[in-house]
């Protein structure tokens, strides 16, 4: 079982499924509503246990309800979670309108800067890193130790600000978002801003990288909450896994379709039949 660290943002999701968007009245009904795990790295650990991967998750929350509740359902999902304690937990209102298209609404209380743990002790029989660039400390740490061992460390880039463009040459791959490609100009224009291997994921268009063009998986999108994050953390699995590049971006497209099709990680099977 290939073994993958996820670091960074975790949070706790109230997800609200719209009647229709964008409100008209001072109250729109809402024909669903769950609690779900939310955040980049939470949502790719969770992503990785459901693929069979055995996935540690490094984050930070609150010693409250929500925290408790959080680390719950990851443990739940089957994922190993080791939370650094601060004052409170992050949480999330998502808005998911009728078409799936979803708009959040964070709470990011102040969180402690320096871990708790050794990245030396939590890299053993690890077969890939993921981060976020949201613990840039703890990451920058992470990252380092687990170049010097050889270990693949990828970097979800969705946002233009230094601590993010700090982390990129720290990494071996980076899988950037289509809204920052928008933000610098086209995918080539950020393409050319990163050093080493990366890519550029489009949506509906697939994924770009230097090499080609992976399409995506044709599926109906009934809420696109953490396709993105679910995407890493399936792309990290895949280099655990020794798929490759080319071999982890195919994994991680029909992954991310499944997703965004029912709402939530598939397991591993759908994904393998999906693929043929």
């Amino acid at each position: 079982m290939a073994r993958v660290i996820t670091l960074g943002w975790a949070c706790l999701d109230q997800r609200f499924y719209l009647e229709h968007f964008p409100p008209t009245h001072s109250r729109t009904p809402v024909r669903a509503f769950r609690q779900a795990i939310g955040g980049p790295a939470a949502v790719a650990a969770q992503a990785v246990a459901r693929l069979g991967g055995d996935a540690l998750l490094l984050s930070r929350r609150g010693p409250d309800g929500a925290g408790e509740s959080l680390e719950a359902a990851l443990r739940a999902e089957g994922v190993r979670s080791r939370f650094t304690l601060g004052r409170e937990t992050p949480v999330s209102a998502v808005l998911v309108a009728p078409d799936g298209e979803r708009y959040i609404f964070p709470y990011r209380p102040d969180l402690p800067a320096e871990p708790d743990w050794d990245p030396e002790a939590v890299l053993e029989g690890v077969g890939a890193v993921l981060i976020d660039h949201r613990w840039l400390h703890a990451e920058r740490r992470l990252a380092e130790a687990a170049r010097a061992r050889g270990i693949p460390v990828v970097l979800d880039l969705d946002h233009d600000r230094p601590e993010a463009w700090e982390l990129v040459p720290r990494v071996s791959h980076v899988v950037a978002s289509e809204e920052l490609a928008r933000q610098l100009g086209g995918v080539e224009a950020l393409l050319g801003r990163i050093p080493g291997w990366a890519a550029v994921t489009l949506g509906a268009e697939g994924v770009r990288h230097r090499g080609g063009q992976v399409p995506a998986f044709r599926v109906e999108v009934r809420d696109s909450t953490g396709a993105g994050d679910v995407y890493h953390g399936a792309f990290a699995l895949g280099l655990a896994e020794g798929m490759g590049e080319e071999g982890a971006l195919r994994f991680a497209a029909a992954v991310a379709a499944l997703h965004v099709r029912d709402g939530e990680p598939p397991r591993r099977a759908e994904v393998e039949a999906l693929l043929g």
